[in-house]
């Protein structure tokens, strides 16, 4: 009966560390870009980085991920987003 509960106990904390792990995991990856229920486009990104003032901005997608360069007051950003989440996987930004 000891045994049984220790390894009750022994298996509960191992998965809530697994869980903590998990949420923290997908909590890295950053900001939502464009929140959606369902998956976003590039014609989607496009508008975003219009409505914000960047220019020649060109848009591919590679499977999961949208890739985006834009330019802006003379600088060049780049930024990768999760088509699936919306969330920025890399964002090179420099707004003020």
């Amino acid at each position: 009966m000891g045994r049984v509960l220790i390894g009750m106990l022994i298996g509960a904390f191992l998965g809530g560390g697994l869980g903590a792990l998990i949420a923290m995991s997908n909590d890295r990856d950053g900001d939502i870009f464009i929140s959606s229920d369902v998956p976003v486009t590039e014609d989607q990104v496009r508008v975003k980085l219009l409505s914000e003032g960047w220019a020649a901005i060109q848009v591919t997608r590679d499977e999961r991920y949208i890739e985006a360069t834009a330019s802006k007051d003379g600088r060049t950003a780049r930024l990768m987003i999760d088509s699936l989440t919306g969330q920025l996987i890399t964002d090179d930004r420099d707004e003020d």
